[in-house]
Formats: C-alpha cells, sequence, structure tokens
C-alpha cells in the first residue's frame, strides 16, 4: 500500500476517533494563517491537531469534499466527527470556545467589536475570497500569484488596483494599537498574514512593489509595527515565509511578469496604481 494511501486511512481514522479538534490548513495561505495565528495567540497548540489536506486525500478528493464541500481550506474538525469551514467562522468558533484562553479576541464594546467585524468583512469579500468555489473564480488577491490561464492582463490590472483601493480603506477604518482599538481582536488575525506577508510578498515579486503598505497609510504602517512585536505574529511569518519563497523558486512569477511586460499600456507600478484611485 501507498504512503498516499496510509495517509488518507490515517485521517480518515483521526477523523472519528480524536477528542480534540483538528486544523486542515497549508503554510503558505492567509486564510489558513490567520487561524493558526490565533491559536498561538490563545495558546491552544495543545488543544489543536494540525493536519493538510493531503492526509484526506488532498482538496479534490471525495474525503475531504466530504469534510468540506467548497474544497478549500482552512477546515476544522471536530470530536464528533463534523466539519467546519470558511475562515471567519472557524476563528469566531475559536474565539468564543476559548474566550477564556489568553487574549479573548472579542472587543469590549458593541462600537469596537462592529469595528472588527468591519475589517474582517472588507478584508474577506475585497481582498481575501473570490466569494466561489470554481478554481476558475479567483480573489482579487489572486492578481499576484495566480497564472496566466486564469487572470489574462486586463482583469489581472484590475484586481491589483482594487487591492490597493482596499488597503486604503482598511488604513480608513483601523484605529491603533490593533486594528479594532487597544485590545487584540480577530480582525488583527485576519489582516496581518495578508497585509504583512502574501500581499507584500506577491506584489513585489509579480510587480515589483516596493511595499504594500506606504506613506498613503500611516495608521496601518503603526498597526503593522506593532503586531510585528508579538511572538504569535512572528511565528506565522517564520511559516509563511519559506513557503512563499518556495512559490518564488519554483518560478511562480516569472509567468505573471512575462504578461505584465507585454501589456506595458496597463498600471502596474505602485505608484501609477496609488495614482489611479
Amino acid at each position: 500500500r501507498t504512503a498516499a494511501a496510509d495517509r488518507r486511512q490515517h485521517g480518515q481514522q483521526h477523523r472519528h476517533m480524536s477528542s480534540k479538534l483538528t486544523l486542515i490548513h497549508v503554510p503558505v495561505g492567509n486564510n489558513p494563517a490567520r487561524i493558526r495565528l490565533l491559536i498561538y495567540l490563545k495558546g491552544l497548540e495543545d488543544q489543536i491537531d494540525i493536519s493538510t489536506p493531503a492526509d484526506y486525500g488532498g482538496m479534490s478528493s471525495d474525503a475531504y469534499r466530504a469534510l468540506n464541500p467548497q474544497c478549500k481550506i482552512p477546515t476544522l474538525l471536530l470530536p464528533d466527527g463534523s466539519a467546519l469551514y470558511e475562515s471567519r467562522v472557524i476563528s469566531a468558533f475559536l474565539a468564543d470556545k476559548y474566550r477564556d484562553s489568553g487574549p479573548s479576541l472579542l472587543a469590549e464594546t458593541p462600537e469596537a467589536r462592529a469595528r472588527a467585524l468591519l475589517l474582517n468583512s472588507i478584508h474577506d469579500l475585497y481582498i481575501a475570497s473570490p466569494n466561489s468555489s470554481d478554481p476558475a473564480v479567483t480573489a482579487n488577491q489572486g492578481c499576484g500569484y495566480k497564472g496566466v490561464e486564469l487572470i489574462d492582463a486586463p482583469a489581472r490590472a484590475a484586481k491589483l488596483r482594487e487591492v490597493a483601493k482596499q488597503v486604503g480603506v482598511l488604513e480608513g477604518l483601523v484605529v491603533g494599537p490593533y486594528a479594532a482599538g487597544a485590545a487584540l481582536t480577530e480582525a488583527d488575525c485576519a489582516l496581518y498574514p495578508t497585509l504583512a506577508l502574501l500581499l507584500p510578498f506577491c506584489l513585489e515579486h509579480a510587480f515589483g512593489w516596493p511595499t504594500l503598505v506606504g506613506a498613503e497609510h500611516p495608521r496601518l504602517a503603526k498597526w503593522l509595527a506593532e503586531m510585528e512585536k508579538l511572538p504569535a505574529a512572528q511565528r506565522v511569518r517564520a511559516e509563511v515565509e519559506p513557503a512563499l519563497q518556495g512559490w518564488l523558486h519554483a518560478g511562480r512569477f516569472e509567468p505573471i511578469r512575462a504578461q505584465v511586460a507585454a501589456a506595458a499600456s496597463l498600471a502596474w507600478d505602485r505608484e501609477a496604481v496609488m495614482a489611479s484611485l
């Protein structure tokens, strides 16, 4: 029997036998990273097992589809064998279930809770999600890493501009020192992997952007500096950066750069995109 079959069997047995929660993730994704950041902030490593889609036969397998019909990550398995999916749902569940462990991640006032929810929604709806389970439908953030067979040059330029616009929207909403105010919330977990890790790396290597958060974003810059002080954030950075480097070494960005070079009339560099807003 193959090693892959052994992993699938182990995953299926674990689903039925584990008394713990199990997070199914991959290192590189910003959405799985936001859940790991929450886990680390709350010190829940002993409460939650970690696995990957490979343990269930891959994201397109029948076994994984039975857990998450969208065939995406992350997925959270519950001890009764049921599963939760969608990052915002998993985040809210963990923050609620473990509200007394570490920082609550639940803002103290209705106004602050609404601000955190709005920040989460802007991130999820307008940057990080394609709002479709069809792999051919891509999120705006995909402008920096999705292949040229999925996104043509005009669509890529439009997605890049939309990302820049939504970063500006977030700039207007961030309060400080954390996203929604004095206390950490789920919004900080959602924003950090995207704004500190995934987007800066991809926009640098796809389009030559020197930075994502710049002089136009003083609030976000202060927020990022505050987040980088957290050991949990540093831990997530140490997990995500090698995976992103793997993308680079595998040549993921080369076709995108060629597409950009062939469509020089479109706005690609940071200065041009920011000027178009």
